[in-house]
This record gives structure tokens, sequence and C-alpha cells, in this order.
């Protein structure tokens, strides 16, 4: 029924969490493809302590950004219709695919799926997502929604997806040809979910908390890598030549949130050169809000930098 995706480089201290809430699952129906991605750390040793039968594990000879190459791989080798990623570092709670069977019997006609998740930062730091906060009491078992709700849900902030908790039709990632590998170090999973859910004609959200979002983990690529949001860019404007009216404006305010988004996370990135963001934006939706993010994207990244250790100073004071 399902190929779960989990992308390995060096995770060694994760890697066995999340494969074993893998394996702990109340539904079994599933194989598990684990993709090492040229780790040199002990990851792999961890890995062949599984002994189980539904475990398959193939190897990349290069690391790829973002996993997105691994994740690729792994839509490739897999066997079954139905396709769930999982982060090396997270893990799922014990329902999460059970949960996605009911999902799937009640909207047989959907190719994209997704839950709610936990953010974790410490034990005493644990959140839900800003879309399962706001409508879990109110969204019975699962909740459609259509391209433009998705693209809404996502220019508000509450995003409805998040990688570790898809569960997508492999029909659909052949379609839009899966991860966009060597095209972003960052960003390409929510370039990939807007091809998808573009290409769905929609999703299904599954109201439960579907895993753990572990953000004190080692190697995380949002902590290090510079993000520019250049592949979200490209896809909406391929998509504006399809859509008019309000789909139309939606695509260009969540093609501005990215941009902005990927601008401010690289301010608190050390030693990285910003990118100015002036002729990124699309100025026909909010131009007085974007013109006067593109005017502050010109100061040197330093700027912001300096501000921040005097407030932190400040702070300690």
């Amino acid at each position: 029924m399902f190929t779960v995706v989990i992308p390995v480089h060096n995770k060694a201290p994760h890697v066995a969490r999340s494969i074993q809430s893998v394996l702990d699952q109340s539904y079994g129906n599933f194989e598990l493809i684990i993709i090492n991605d040229a780790s040199t750390d002990h990851s792999m040793d961890k890995v062949s302590e599984f002994d189980d039968p539904r475990i398959r594990v193939f190897h990349r000879n290069e690391p790829g950004a973002g996993g997105y190459a691994a994740r690729n791989l792994g839509i490739e080798k897999a066997n079954a219709e139905w396709i769930a990623f999982l982060d090396a570092d997270d893990t799922w709670s014990r329902d999460h695919l059970k949960q996605f069977i009911e999902s799937i019997k009640r909207y047989p006609e959907a190719g994209f799926f997704s839950s709610g998740w936990e953010n974790y930062k410490s034990e005493k730091t644990r959140y839900p997502d800003p879309f399962y906060a706001k409508y879990h009491q109110s969204s019975g078992n699962s909740k459609f929604l259509s391209f433009d709700d998705y693209l809404y849900e996502q220019v508000m902030g509450r995003s409805p997806v998040c990688t570790i908790v898809t569960c997508i039709s492999k029909k659909i990632l052949k379609e839009v040809s899966g991860f966009p590998t060597g095209k972003a170090k960052r960003g390409g999973d929510v370039d990939t979910w807007l091809r998808c859910v573009e290409a769905s004609n929609g999703m299904v959200w599954s109201n439960h908390l579907g895993a753990i979002y572990y953000r004190d983990s080692i190697n995380m690529v949002t902590k290090t890598n510079k993000f520019e949001a250049q592949c979200e860019r490209d896809t909406v404007k391929l998509l504006l030549n399809r859509y008019g009216g309000q789909t139309n404006k939606l695509l260009k305010r969540f093609s501005n949130r990215r941009t902005v988004s990927a601008w401010r996370q690289n301010t608190f990135l050390p030693d990285v050169s910003n990118f100015t963001i002036v002729n990124k934006l699309f100025y026909s939706v909010d131009p007085i809000k974007n013109f006067s993010y593109g005017v502050i994207s010109l100061l040197p990244n330093s700027v912001f930098q300096t501000v921040r250790r005097i407030v932190k100073a400040l702070k300690l004071k």
C-alpha cells in the first residue's frame, strides 16, 4: 500500500529513532526505502542494526543538496501506489499510516494527502503547526483544500503541508518530475508540493498530528544553507500562464511570501552574502509592502547581524 522513503546524510544520532517510528506503525503494509545519501558518519551502521524484510537500502555516491536526489531515487525504486516521506531526524506517530488509509478511502480520487505535525524545540517547548492549531477542532476527520485554498493558507503563513507528513500518489510525483534535483539547496520541497497540489486539483488534509519535527537536530539544512526560493518563483511564472483572476493573484502572493521569507532567513546566517529582492517580487499585489521589503533588502547582511548582536547585548543587561 505504501512506500516510505527516508533519505539519510550524516544523521547517526537520530536515524534509528526515525526508522523505529516507521516499523512501529499500527498499519504494517508498507516497504521502507532508505537512501544512503553518501553519509560519512556512522549512520549506515545504525541502519544495519535493523533486521526487517520490509527495509530496502540504496546508496548514492555523492550527497545531493536538500536530499532531493535521494528522494527521487526512492520514488524511482518504489513498488507501492502511495509514497510517504520522512526525514532521518524526525518521527511518525504510531497511527500515521492508518489515518492516511482512512482518508484515502474517504477521498479515493485525491492524489495528495497531508496531516498536522508537532514542532519540537525542547521537552518544554512543543507546539503544533499553525494550520492544525487553527482547524483541528472544526474540520472533522479530514478537510479538502482546493488549489486556491492551499495557496491562501500558504500566503497566510499556515502551511497544511510538511515533507514529513506527505503521502502522494506515485503517478502524481512522476507527472511533476519529482523533486528539483540540482536546482535548490533549500525550499525545493515546497516547490514540489506546489506542483503536486496543482496537478492533483487540490489536496486532502488529515486531522491528526502525524509526526514530530525535531528542530534541535544536528546537520540541519535550514541552519546552514542559503535560501533563494528561485524554484518556487520559476514554477509560479509557469503557472501564471494557466491561471487568471483570484488564482493568479494568490500565486503572486505565494511567490512574494516565499521570496521575502528566504531573504529574511538568510539574514540569520553568518558570513552569507544575501540577495536583494527588488527584482524578484510581483508588485501588482500588495505594492506598498513589497516595495518596502525591496528597499530594506538593499542593506548589507552585516547590518542585520550587528543589530541582532546589539539587541542581544541589551537583553543580557
